[in-house]
């Protein structure tokens, strides 16, 4: 159904005093009730016929109330849920071309007779009678459309929405909207992000608080941005406990006025609480950005597990939701992909995330979606145009994995390594030092480990590794085959290693390994 609740704003109905604002909301009572009923008859009564027929019956009702706003915000939900349709034989667009060439043809139109000729002929050419014709001439226009299709609404529902509505709209003029809740929150974080609007949100008195900056706040972009506003709206009023402040822009006599909005649920919550299909709406990839990038860097093998939308994360008394993480070898880096923003948004938040200890992230930013003119940010930022480039990640991801390789490098200390066996495989360490394998393995080529030799995936004692070598110069055969079975009888699962570590060279013959010899180098 899409935006139920955004009336124009011509509709919007408030109340001004002492400097806040409020909706004047429709009261759930019988006299409402019963008109909202009629109204709804009404629209079961016309399906099947224009749409200004219906409009015609509708007029009389704006005399029944004290403000005609009332009756037309409830129209237009029940327009919205409406379907209207084009009934007419051929294209509308068409007919008027046609009509036009042939009146242009013909000269000036002065008579009756003529316009007659004219239509035959048109009406002719396109298979149609001349009575289709006319009605097919304005067929397209809004006031000539049918009504086909009305899904019903219980009357105290189509109250309830009106109600939201005013406050969806009213909020179109707001510079900033402040959101307490008690359950929800994750939904509502997730609706938020999902839409791209630019927010902070942090934990307080075991309430959830979320900043969202509003329409009349930006530059540009700013009736995009509403709309993707009031869409949140319907998840905030679902919760249980709610609270929102807001900054409201009113134009006036005397120029513009900023007017303060506060709702509770305690207050009216019952007035403008429904159950609309926005509620629990299921939030998907943004096919244009976020699939789009999980397919490309998938298709990379980097060797990093990308998950999507991995973790609510909260740090200290702030809570934020990443698009991605970056999973690799126990080090995780997050993808923060912005939408909507102004320099101070970025780098109030670059700003925020950087003293989130342990939280390592990149903040991806698309230009198209700057509220003002873009300009120099301060803070490590990737900018795209139509989508999030892998380079510069790809780069980040390597660096971040240098940092910790060195670092894990720096820390190990083999001096604390006790080995009780002839053959110790890396990953056994590695687990035991908290360290990579990778990290491990260039120490152990760096600095060795008494009395042992690093081959391939395992220390082998030098006391082994004679021992394999005594038993490969009394093989009957010198074959590749049979020191590999020989070798791989000891415990080790990487003989080829082996052989390099005691010197020996391979004579292949092709790919057949009982036909292959080992040589001692020379």
């Amino acid at each position: 159904m899409g935006v139920i609740g955004l009336l124009p704003l011509d509709l919007l109905v408030v109340r001004t005093r002492k400097g806040f604002i409020q909706p004047v909301y429709a009261e759930i009572n019988r006299e409402n009730l019963e008109f909202a009923t009629k109204l709804i008859g009404l629209y079961h009564a016309n399906v099947g016929r224009k749409k200004k027929e219906l409009m015609v019956q509708v007029s009389p009702f704006e005399m029944m109330r004290f403000d005609y706003r009332f009756v037309r915000g409830l129209s237009t939900i029940l327009q919205r849920l409406s379907v209207f349709q084009m009934e007419a034989a051929v294209n509308p667009l068409l007919v008027r071309r046609m009509l036009f060439e042939e009146a242009s043809r013909r000269g000036f139109v002065a008579s009756d007779e003529t316009r007659s000729r004219i239509l035959s002929n048109v009406a002719h050419q396109l298979g149609v009678s001349e009575e289709q014709l006319e009605k097919t001439f304005t067929a397209d226009l809004d006031d000539e459309l049918v009504l086909r299709e009305f899904k019903t609404v219980n009357p105290s529902k189509l109250l309830k929405m009106y109600n939201l509505s005013l406050t969806q709209t009213l909020l179109l003029r707001s510079t900033y909207m402040e959101i307490r809740v008690s359950d929800h929150w994750k939904e509502i974080l997730r609706s938020i992000k999902f839409r791209g609007l630019m927010y902070s949100a942090e934990t307080r008195d075991g309430l959830v608080q979320i900043v969202v900056d509003g329409p009349f706040s930006l530059i540009k972009l700013t009736q995009r941005y509403g709309a993707s506003l009031a869409k949140v709206l319907p998840l905030i009023v679902a919760a249980d406990s709610w609270e929102i402040s807001a900054s409201i822009v009113r134009s006036g006599q005397f120029g513009k006025r900023i007017f303060q909005l506060r709702l509770a649920s305690t207050q009216v919550g019952e007035k403008i609480r429904s159950v609309t299909s926005q509620e629990g709406e299921k939030i998907a990839f943004d096919s244009s950005v976020e699939k789009r990038f999980f397919k490309d860097f998938q298709s990379l093998d980097s060797g990093w597990k990308l998950r999507r939308e991995p973790t609510l994360l909260t740090v200290g008394r702030h809570v934020f939701i990443p698009d991605f993480s970056f999973e690799k070898r126990g080090i995780k880096v997050y993808l923060e992909i912005v939408g909507f923003w102004t320099e101070k948004y970025l780098e109030n938040k670059i700003r925020k995330l950087s003293q989130l200890e342990g939280v390592d992230i990149i903040v991806a930013v698309n230009e198209r979606l700057a509220c003002e003119k873009l300009k120099r940010v301060k803070g490590e930022v990737i900018f795209y145009k139509k989508r999030v480039p892998l380079k510069p990640i790809l780069e980040t991801l390597r660096n971040r994995e240098k940092a910790i390789l060195q670092r894990e490098i720096q820390e190990l200390d083999l001096s604390l390594l006790k080995l009780d066996k002839e053959v110790v495989g890396l990953r056994e360490i590695a687990e035991k030092f908290g360290v990579s394998d990778e990290a491990l393995r260039m120490k152990l080529k760096d600095a060795g480990v008494e009395r042992y030799t690093l081959t391939g995936e395992a220390l082998v004692s030098d006391g082994k590794l004679k021992e394999i070598e005594m038993k490969i110069a009394s093989l009957p055969s010198q074959s590749l085959s049979a020191a590999i079975h020989m070798i791989e009888q000891e415990g080790i699962g990487t003989p080829y290693d082996v052989l390099s570590a005691l010197d020996y060279t391979i004579k292949w013959n092709g790919l057949d390994l009982d036909k292959s010899q080992i040589r001692k180098k020379q």
